[in-house]
């Protein structure tokens, strides 16, 4: 009871920091290049996190040792993860309106379930196909509006698709990796690794010629600050924890609820319109994000009764 009351505390939590995260990466990218603003994000974060691992770890009675191949998987992680589906969002958002991104970005469930059919041939329950759908019409009522008018960047929304198919190839990827038992351990070096990766990109390609420090604004400095903090060491933690104890579909749901949330701090915020159509859409989203949940929740059960019936029979 307690860890399932946990579960859902720390999913209702990441819905509304994700929300949250697509506006603060617009204003930090305002004075900060989109890649180097994204690796120096996950250096700091993945430096904080890695450094309370170190300092916890003498408490361990059994020291867990970290071994290459644990490092091999973090890193091409990372280069999945982190690179490719928050690097790529970045650097897209550079292109597009906060919301847009988040719209863009609630496609990830869908990427996740076509992946898992594809490479791992994982069954999907009716139930999950009809939540998914649901989800996916309720993007395509706030999308169209945009899509219609011919606002939307080419550029910025090939990246903020490929980043979302990359996102969740590494949420599956992640559920066969060999990676540390810690949770500290294991996203304070992903986090390393990425951010790694990531400010290696953005120096290659140049950059830092783009950079004045003198132009820095306080609101993108403030931002970045948000980010690393909140969005990345509380938010992303969650949802690598998430990613531990629950089905990879399920942990991404946030990507359905978050443009909800995103809305809603645009009209909060930025006095964007709020319109009918959004409403309803709000409403199509968060049924599908409960089909999604009572699927699981059901293959769960039934999976324990199943491995009981066994045990018993042995």
């Amino acid at each position: 009871m307690k860890q399932q009351s946990k579960t859902w505390i720390l999913l209702v939590s990441l819905w509304i920091i994700n929300g949250s995260s697509f506006l603060a990466i617009k204003v930090s990218i305002d004075t900060i290049p989109p890649l180097l603003s994204s690796g120096i994000r996950f250096l700091i974060a993945g430096s904080i996190i890695f450094s309370i691992y170190f300092i916890r770890r003498s408490h361990y009675k059994n020291e867990e040792h970290i071994g290459w191949q644990q490092w091999k998987d973090t890193i091409i992680l990372g280069a999945i993860l982190l690179l490719g589906g928050q690097g790529l969002l970045t650097w897209g958002t550079q292109y597009l309106a906060s919301g847009i991104s988040g719209l863009l970005n609630s496609t990830i469930p869908l990427w996740v379930a076509i992946l898992a059919l594809v490479i791992f041939k994982k069954r999907i329950s009716k139930l999950m196909i009809i939540g998914l759908a649901a989800g996916f019409s309720g993007l395509m009522l706030l999308v169209a509006p945009s899509l219609g008018s011919g606002t939307l960047s080419p550029i910025g929304t090939a990246a903020l698709m490929i980043s979302s198919i990359l996102w969740a190839l590494g949420s599956l990827y992640s559920s066969q990796a060999k990676l540390p038992v810690s949770m500290l351990a294991s996203s304070g070096m992903l986090m390393i690794s990425g951010g790694l990766i990531i400010t290696g990109v953005s120096l290659a390609l140049g950059e830092y010629r783009d950079l004045e420090i003198s132009q820095i604004s306080g609101q993108s400095l403030a931002a970045l600050i948000y980010l690393i903090a909140i969005i990345t060491i509380v938010g992303f933690t969650d949802f690598y924890w998430l990613l531990r104890v629950m089905t990879p579909s399920l942990a991404n749901t946030f990507a359905y609820v978050s443009p909800v949330i995103a809305v809603i701090l645009g009209a909060l915020l930025l006095r964007e319109p709020v319109t009918i159509i959004t409403i309803v859409a709000m409403c199509v989203i968060l049924t599908g994000v409960a089909m999604m949940v009572t699927t699981t929740g059901k293959d769960k059960k039934e999976k324990k009764e199943k491995n009981l019936k066994r045990q018993i029979q042995k």
